[in-house]
């Protein structure tokens, strides 16, 4: 069986103050059932959806991509012993602490709580018809996080969509709803688990589509689920899949709403804590510590000296910034050296995480994850448009984006149209401008390319071809021992 804990929210509170929950029995005996008897038990279970899909983007989800990739360099005597495993792919199914254990399981513990919202919701709209839209918003956002939650376990535990031709290796279990202690669900091949993501937001989409979402309104709606937040999560889903013009689709449609964030406006939404951000379409807010984050990116030791965080950026991200007026290097990095100077120095950090904490208790110091923001969605549909061969278009949405990033217009800005340099190019832009928002080892594995680390290494495994392995992790061993349905990955599980 899935082993995952059953919660449900303590109190009715709200997405920025929520973050005590309940322990319950699971589905099927009375307390759950008691929750979703009324309109307040399914906004508070809401709120529940999000903080728990909040809990695993803020730990170890976040960092296993960027960890295990070729932008970051990792400080060996600050980094946890997990994350020395993954950068060095040693990582062993008895994590159960780790990232290999609890991925799996805060992932699951999300969906839990999700498909008990889409269980308990029919009953509800039939005995509350005067709230139709509010529930029909609560569907739409609960298909969203669900789908969201099987794209990310895919994503970590299974090999990208491409790997085989027709997508029909190994990828994660399916769960539409909570199964019982009973339940040995198994893995569904990638196809299936692509083709029900797809579903669930396309179902979404259309809720959204026919009944509006009003429930959420002024400069905390990007906290929420959204109509742009689920096109944009297909743009990126179709990304991975190969579908280059429902890619183009999807982004079209969201670069249409929402416009990039230039300047000032574009800083601070790494700088700040209570503004999502003005390009920013889906980033999760919660109140908890959220130290796995805080703690692996934070450059400010005491007495306001500047120490060096367990990851770094690596020579092969720096070196893609030729200008240093790029504001991606110029604000968004900064130097150090051993004695903690600002001034000189080869030494590198990250201020994507660099937000202010001063209005916030030193026990609820945190930072807000960022889930989708407008500029990937100008990089997904660059990247489908070379693939349909039109250079043409491609190259004008990397325009847009240095463009931005040098802080002048369009028509300054030259971009090669060679097929093969523009390649290069756009995954280039896709380094800078995502880098440690948790894309990188993804994008090296569904572009089939293999992982060079710099000669700065500090891992043990500086080189892996494509394909291999040990591009995914294993399945907890806890996992296989209590299902035995369950099937492990090749090399990694042995």
């Amino acid at each position: 069986m899935i082993k995952v804990k059953f919660y449900a929210v303590l109190l009715l509170c709200t997405l920025t103050s929520c973050n005590k929950f309940l322990e319950v029995e699971p589905v099927g005996r009375t307390t759950i059932p008691v929750l979703f008897s009324d309109m307040d038990g399914i906004r508070a279970a809401m709120a529940g959806a999000y903080s728990t899909t909040y809990a695993y983007y803020s730990s170890h989800f976040y960092l296993y991509p960027e960890i295990a990739s070729d932008e970051l360099l990792l400080n060996l005597s600050s980094a946890s012993e997990t994350q020395r495993d993954v950068y060095n792919f040693n990582a062993s199914a008895d994590d159960e602490t780790g990232m290999v254990g609890k991925i799996w399981e805060e992932i699951y513990v999300a969906l839990s709580n999700i498909n008990n919202i889409l269980f308990y919701l029919p009953n509800l709209e039939v005995k509350f018809p005067q709230y139709k839209q509010e529930l029909q918003t609560y569907r739409a956002e609960a298909l969203f996080l669900r789908a969201l939650c099987h794209f990310d376990l895919c994503r970590v535990y299974a090999q990208p969509y491409n790997y085989t031709a027709d997508a029909s290796h190994l990828g994660v279990p399916i769960l539409q709803q909570t199964p019982g202690p009973d339940d040995n669900v198994s893995r569904k091949s990638v196809k299936e688990v692509y083709d029900f993501i797809i579903n669930d937001l396309l179902a979404a989409k259309q809720l959204y589509t026919a009944g509006g979402n009003d429930l959420h309104q002024g400069s905390n709606k990007r906290f929420y689920v959204s109509n742009e937040a689920v096109q944009a999560l297909l743009s990126r889903v179709y990304l991975y899949k190969g579908d280059w013009d429902n890619c183009i689709q999807s982004a079209s449609a969201v670069i249409a709403a929402i416009p990039l964030a230039r300047g000032d406006d574009y800083t601070h939404m790494f700088f700040t804590l209570n503004d999502a951000g003005k390009e920013t379409i889906f980033r999760l807010n919660g109140l908890d510590k959220s130290s796995a984050l805080l703690d692996f990116y934070n450059f400010k030791g005491e007495s306001g000296k500047l120490v060096k965080p367990a990851g770094q950026p690596t020579d092969t991200l720096l070196k893609l910034f030729f200008d240093p007026t790029d504001i991606r290097f110029s604000i968004l990095m900064q130097r150090l050296n051993d004695q903690g100077s600002e001034t000189d120095g080869s030494a590198f950090v990250t201020r994507k995480f660099d937000a202010d904490q001063t209005a916030v208790d030193a026990d609820r110091q945190h930072y807000n994850p960022l889930v989708l923001r407008v500029s990937e969605l100008y990089l997904n549909r660059a990247e489908a448009y070379w693939n349909k061969g039109q250079f043409g278009e491609a190259v004008a949405d990397i325009k847009q984006l240095e463009a931005r990033a040098f802080n002048t217009s369009v028509d300054d800005i030259t971009v090669t149209s060679n097929k093969d340099l523009l390649n290069h190019v756009i995954a280039a832009e896709r380094m800078k401008e995502l880098a440690f928002e948790g894309h990188r080892f993804f994008d090296i594995t569904r572009r089939k390319e293999d992982l060079q680390r710099d000669a700065t290494t500090t891992s043990t495994v500086p080189f892996i071809s494509y394909p291999n392995d040990r591009f995914v992790l294993p399945i907890s061993q806890k996992e296989l021992d209590a299902n035995l349905n369950m099937i492990g990955n090749p090399t990694v599980n042995n």
